[in-house]
């Protein structure tokens, strides 16, 4: 009796295992994951981003991407990291087959939809909602699929933002140690500064046991009446102006609107460099327009660096 008792026992406990295993199969395949189709970044050919806030059009041409129909040089870096994005997507879990995408943020006006090609055909179409709690994971929709899923990086960051974001904003840039000159220009002052090679006196120096003569040189920097300037505000302009970023660009206005700065300031080395400051566009705007004879467009600069132009002569001229 106990005997058959056991077997009883353990052949429901061989049914419940069964029945445990066929259904867990079942229940995994339900979740088997979408296998994406390798791509490299290196290979893709142009990128849309497209969100309630517009679109965002990247073409590469000639190695290098542009953005927007209107081919503004774009900023390797920052574009570089979507086409990481689109290249690397990889998907990490099922979340949801309820279409329910307002939770996630991956309705329409909250969505980032993200296509991709190589030469003319589309490798990748997918949408981009918020990031998973601790943003190491992001909600994220194929184009052919209902369900959301979790990508497996937190990077909606990386592909948020408007065209300016994504623009290369280097309005300047030359080797500081090359400049010969510098000139300052306001409506009512002007200042010009020139940097000069002088020889030192010539020392004694033992050489092989023989007393040789040697001569060094050293810069100095004089204004237009000869005087010598102290030279440390000059390197300090010199040197945050040698790789100028602006804060945005401009795009209701045209350059050929601003005429008449309130301060230019003219580096000459290999090449002539100009900046020109305007007046505000608002009243006690943190930014000021600006011109670069090495950008063709309008941009902003910082209130800070728009001052060190604006009181660079009167810095200069006070030591």
């Amino acid at each position: 009796m106990k005997i058959r008792k056991e077997v009883v026992i353990l052949g429901i406990l061989i049914v419940v295992l069964s029945l445990y295993l066929i259904f867990n199969e079942r229940d995994r395949s339900l979740y088997d994951l979408p296998v994406l189709k390798p791509i490299s970044a290196s290979e893709l050919s142009k990128m849309t981003i497209t969100s309630s806030e517009g679109s965002i059009v990247f073409i590469r041409k000639a190695g290098a991407w542009v953005v927007n129909e209107e081919a503004y040089p774009g900023d390797e870096t920052s574009i570089a990291r979507v086409a990481d994005v689109v290249a690397n997507l990889r998907l990490t879990t099922l979340i949801s087959e309820s279409k329910n995408y307002g939770r996630y943020d991956l309705d329409p006006e909250h969505a980032i939809t993200i296509k991709a090609w190589e030469g003319d055909t589309l490798v990748r179409e997918f949408r981009v909602g918020k990031a998973v709690s601790g943003h190491r994971q992001t909600f994220v929709k194929l184009a052919d699929d209902h369900r959301v899923y979790h990508a497996g990086e937190g990077f909606r960051n990386k592909v948020q933002g408007k065209a300016d974001m994504f623009r290369d904003k280097t309005v300047m840039s030359f080797d500081s140690g090359q400049i010969k000159q510098v000139r300052l220009i306001k409506k009512d002052a002007q200042g010009i500064f020139m940097k000069e090679t002088v020889p030192e006196t010539p020392s004694e120096k033992p050489a092989d046991g023989d007393s040789q003569k040697t001569k060094t040189v050293h810069s100095v920097w004089r204004n237009a009446d000869g005087q010598v300037v102290k030279e440390n505000k000059l390197t300090k302009l010199m040197d945050d102006f040698s790789s100028l970023k602006c804060s945005a660009f401009v795009y209701d206005r045209q350059k050929s609107e601003f005429t008449e700065p309130i301060a230019m300031i003219i580096f000459q080395g290999a090449e002539e460099y100009t900046l020109q400051i305007f007046e505000p566009l608002e009243k006690d705007a943190s930014e000021y327009p600006a011109i670069s004879s090495q950008n063709d467009y309008l941009f902003l600069v910082a209130k800070w660096q728009a001052d060190q132009v604006i009181n660079a002569l009167a810095d200069i001229v006070q030591q």
